[in-house]
């Protein structure tokens, strides 16, 4: 198919999603002939394009846009201008960030907060948000999905599987849950730590909480409560080899994988 014509389906696809198509409908016609050839390579977690033609993938993206907006009490043209983020622009990663801010805000409204707000600037955290008169300052981070093909026997068969990264060979739970402790360690806490506090001294206090959206294949099932408090005591430093508590002066630690977990 002719990259005018794959386009042109892309959008009638998207047409069917009120607000999938207001949020996204400039990216797909502003995207060059490239991207789009690019994206719909890339694997279905790291394509945008790809899901268009999937109703189940894309109602839930819908549900996500109006659950948001209910969050925040913004309309969809509010939304849009205050989420930091340029939806006109295609920008898989920044997509990726933006969405796990909805989803963390949305998971944390059921747990009873509210006043969510976009804090922009540089430097700052993502939201704020009360719960019992208690002002929260919250960043959110992502653990993005990587993929790498991996050969598995089934019943003296072997086949080759795409697998999350970050599992190992073994698939064993105890070096997947190392593993991903040290990812979070090293590239979200310490830069999430530096934002709260930053905030604090921008805004004044509350409460701070570093959320981590986990975007992983296996992550429902290597990363449940049980494990979850196992990379927390790393991160808290209670751990053989853990002698750094990267957790301090953050207040609630949440993770979010497929349900929210508060720490």
């Amino acid at each position: 198919m002719e990259i005018s014509a794959m386009r042109a389906k892309l959008l009638a696809d998207l047409a069917k999603y009120p607000l999938c198509n207001f949020f996204l409908r400039a990216c797909v016609e502003r995207m060059s002939n490239k991207e789009i050839e690019d994206d719909l390579a890339e694997e279905p977690d790291l394509s945008l394009l790809g899901h268009f033609d999937k109703p189940d993938q894309m109602g839930g993206l819908q549900e996500l846009f109006v659950r948001t907006m209910k969050t925040f009490g913004l309309s969809k043209e509010e939304l849009k201008a205050k989420s930091e983020f340029n939806f006109d622009v295609y920008d898989m990663e920044g997509f990726e960030s933006v969405r796990a801010v909805f989803r963390v805000a949305n998971a944390l409204s059921e747990e009873g907060f509210t006043q969510f707000r976009f804090l922009g600037g540089t430097g700052l955290a993502d939201l704020g948000a009360a719960t019992n008169g208690q002002q929260w300052f919250i960043e959110v981070k992502t653990v993005v999905l990587q993929t790498k093909p991996q050969v598995i026997e089934f019943g003296g068969k072997s086949e080759t599987l795409i697998v999350d990264k970050f599992q190992p060979g073994s698939r064993n739970i105890a070096e997947y849950v190392e593993t991903v402790s040290k990812l979070i360690a090293g590239n979200h806490i310490q830069i999430a730590r530096r934002q709260l506090l930053n905030t604090v001294k921008q805004l004044g206090a509350a409460k701070k909480m570093a959320a981590i959206a986990v975007n992983l294949f296996a992550a429902p099932f290597f990363l449940d409560c049980e494990n979850l408090e196992e990379v927390v005591a790393r991160l808290r430093g209670k751990r053989s080899g853990w002698e750094l508590d990267y957790l301090s002066d953050i207040d609630v630690l949440a993770f979010l994988t497929d349900h929210l977990h508060l720490f």
